[in-house]
């Protein structure tokens, strides 16, 4: 691997862990609507990273899943394509939704009238079940896991994809526009601007863009990243499609500035935490909130706010480490690894050379 290809993928690692972290700060409760947010110096903190700097980490991961896919064309036949999301995708969705719905679905079967989810599974209905999983035509129960659905749907184009890219690659990008800008999907795809940036990561790889080539001005987009989300909060601007649209061409650059850093060797050495992190992080944060308002009114929110991230990151870490120790089988189809893969990452942990 020659060091433009290391320093991309070490990239990658940075900004999984760093995006999918920013998703757990993103769905701390509760939720607070932009319009409602209060004047003091906290709120705009919590609104910044909430509502601006970490809305886009779902653009930010959609465009490097794009670009991961494509760097193998050979392998983006639709059989391939399918065998592969399946075991890293749709299994995981399932078996992270799944326990939740039942979960749910017997306790509103045994106390009429309990309050424990929007989604409203008893009287039980077939099809309302099989959407609580998979997200048919809604986000599923386990709700960050959307993305999840949606990407796999996309994922699943890639032969679509994959023609454009070689006849019409222009003309593909205006017609993935127009067809997921404005709705003509229907519910293919529930957030239809994943399936405009999945487009121009998988153009990029395709195509192979020099992915450095901004590098030279991180710091500089870095800035104009903070001021336009700066904005977003000062402005009350609900609509932060565009500022998603475009925020791979300001994060991507910026992420270079933690290479070869010991800051940024430390995240890309969490990155093996992020999927685990992000299928559990919102039954966690769930009971995490449910156990804060046990506590006694003096202790602030602000705390609950800092601490709760970082406690679901160490509670992930900790059963990352447990599952691989004792059931790597079940943790390698549970994070939708090959067996190869899953085995190499059992066999480093036995063996001392990897810290998990």
């Amino acid at each position: 691997m020659n060091g433009i290809q290391k320093s991309i993928s070490t990239r990658i690692e940075i900004l999984r862990y760093v995006m999918i972290f920013g998703i757990v700060i993103l769905h701390t409760p509760p939720y607070v609507p932009l319009s409602d947010i209060g004047d003091s110096f906290f709120d705009f903190i919590k609104a910044f990273f909430q509502h601006a700097v970490f809305r886009t980490a779902v653009p930010v991961l959609t465009f490097v899943s794009g670009y991961l896919l494509f760097r193998t064309p050979a392998l983006c036949q639709f059989a391939a394509v399918a065998s592969k999301k399946t075991r890293t995708l749709l299994v995981p969705l399932i078996l992270f939704n799944l326990p939740i719905a039942l979960v749910v679905l017997y306790l509103q079967f045994a106390y009429d009238g309990v309050s424990l989810s929007t989604v409203e599974l008893y009287p039980f209905n077939l099809l309302e079940f099989i959407d609580a999983c998979v997200g048919l035509v809604e986000a599923p129960i386990n709700y960050p896991l959307a993305f999840l659905r949606d990407l796999f749907v996309i994922s699943l184009l890639a032969p679509v994809w994959h023609a454009l890219y070689r006849h019409v690659p222009r003309l593909g990008a205006v017609l993935v526009f127009v067809v997921f800008w404005f709705n003509l999907d229907f519910k293919l795809v529930l957030r239809n601007e994943m399936a405009i940036l999945f487009y121009f990561g998988g153009l990029a790889s395709f195509q192979q863009w020099d992915m450095t080539r901004l590098d030279k001005h991180a710091a500089k987009l870095l800035l104009l990243f903070a001021i336009l989300c700066a904005g977003v909060v000062a402005f009350r601007m609900e609509n932060r499609v565009y500022l998603g649209l475009i925020s791979p061409l300001m994060i991507w650059p910026a992420a270079s500035l933690l290479l070869d850093t010991t800051l940024g060797k430390w995240i890309a050495g969490m990155a093996k935490y992020s999927f685990l992190t992000f299928l559990m992080q919102g039954p966690i944060l769930t009971i995490l909130w449910m156990g804060y308002n046990e506590l006694p009114d003096s202790v602030p929110y602000w705390i609950f706010w800092l601490v709760a991230p970082v406690s679901t990151a160490y509670i992930v870490a900790l059963a990352y480490r447990f599952g691989v120790a004792n059931f790597p089988g079940l943790m390698g189809i549970a994070l939708g690894r090959s067996p190869r893969t899953h085995g190499e990452v059992v066999q480093r942990s036995k063996s001392g050379t990897a810290k998990y």
